[in-house]
C-alpha cells in the first residue's frame, strides 16, 4: 500500500495549536509590562473631605451674614452646628409680604434717586442725599453678592445686603434699612437691629466708603385704608448710632467659634438646645 502524503491528525492539531499558544504568550507579556509600569509608592494616608473630622468651615469657603451673626449671638452652639454640621433650627414658611414691601420701597427710593429729590421719609430729618450710583447699589442690595469683607487670617467672609445708602452733607455713608411692622415701634425697638447696623457700617468702611457715625432705620406700619382701597403705611425713621469696632469684634468672635473643633456648650435659655438635651 502506498504511503499517504497527507499530515496525520496529530500533526494537524499541533499546527492549529501553535497560533493560540503564541497569542497567550503575548497576552501574558503585556500583563507583565503593565504591572511593571505601576508606581510602587505607598497609598496616601491623607483623609479626604468625606472622612475628615475637621469642621466644614476648614474644608470649604464659608460666608457669614448679619442673620447668621444674630444666630451666633443668640446661641453659639446652634450657630456652630448650623455652619459646621448643617444641623439647623426648624423653620416655617417665610411670609411674602415683607419681600413685597421691600421691592415697592426700593422702587419708591429709586424714583427719588432718578429725580434727585429726597424721599418724604427723610426730608427735613437728615441732611444729605441718596447714593447716586444705582449699578453699584444693585450689587450691594443683592442677597448673593452684597457688600463683602474677607478676614485675611481665617478666610471667612462677611457679607451684608443693604436696602439703600444715604450720603450725608459731608460725604459720609450711612446704611439705610427698611423694616415693616404690624404696629408702631417701641422706644427700644431699634436696639434689636443694632448689630446689623454696626456690621453694615463696618462693611462700608472695609469697602473704602467713608462711613457715617449712624445708620438710618425706617419703620413702616399700617394705619388704615384710603378711599382708593390702598393700605396706608406710616413711616417712622430712626437715627441709630453705630460702632464699627464692636461689629468687628463680634465677627471675629463668631469666626473663632466657627473654627473650634468642638461645639460650644448649650446656651442657657436656648429652647432648641433644651429640646435636644431632653428629648
Amino acid at each position: 500500500m502506498a504511503t499517504s502524503s497527507s499530515p496525520s491528525l496529530k500533526e494537524f492539531i499541533n499546527k492549529k495549536r501553535q497560533p493560540i499558544e503564541t497569542i497567550k504568550k503575548k497576552v501574558e507579556e503585556q500583563k507583565t509590562d503593565k504591572q511593571a509600569a505601576k508606581p510602587t509608592t505607598e497609598p496616601s494616608t491623607k483623609p479626604d473631605a468625606e472622612t475628615t473630622t475637621e469642621p466644614a468651615s476648614r474644608t470649604r469657603p464659608i460666608t457669614l451674614s448679619p442673620s447668621t451673626i444674630s444666630l451666633f449671638l443668640d446661641c453659639p452652639r446652634c450657630f456652630w452646628l448650623a455652619k459646621n454640621k448643617d444641623i439647623k433650627r426648624p423653620s416655617g414658611p417665610f411670609p411674602s409680604l415683607p419681600n413685597g414691601m421691600d421691592r415697592v420701597l426700593k422702587e419708591h427710593f429709586n424714583k427719588h434717586r432718578k429725580d434727585n429729590t429726597s424721599p418724604e421719609e427723610l426730608d427735613g430729618r437728615f441732611q444729605g442725599r441718596l447714593f447716586k450710583d444705582i449699578e453699584k447699589l444693585k450689587t450691594w442690595q443683592n442677597n448673593f453678592r452684597g457688600l463683602r469683607y474677607t478676614d485675611p487670617e481665617s478666610g471667612v467672609t462677611l457679607m451684608g445686603a443693604i436696602d439703600d445708602l444715604f450720603v450725608t452733607a459731608d460725604n459720609k455713608h450711612a446704611p439705610l434699612d427698611f423694616k415693616t411692622r404690624g404696629y408702631p415701634r417701641k422706644d427700644n425697638t431699634h436696639e434689636y437691629y443694632q448689630h446689623q447696623m454696626d456690621l453694615y457700617s463696618f462693611l462700608l468702611e472695609k469697602n473704602s466708603l467713608q462711613p457715617a457715625e449712624f445708620a438710618i432705620l425706617i419703620f413702616y406700619h399700617p394705619t388704615g385704608v384710603n378711599p382708593s382701597h390702598h393700605v396706608v403705611f406710616n413711616p417712622d425713621p430712626v437715627r441709630v448710632p453705630v460702632n464699627r469696632q464692636r461689629a468687628e469684634q463680634i465677627f471675629l468672635d463668631a469666626v473663632k467659634c466657627l473654627l473650634s473643633p468642638d461645639p460650644p456648650e448649650p446656651s442657657q435659655g436656648c429652647e432648641w438646645c433644651d429640646w435636644k438635651e431632653n428629648k
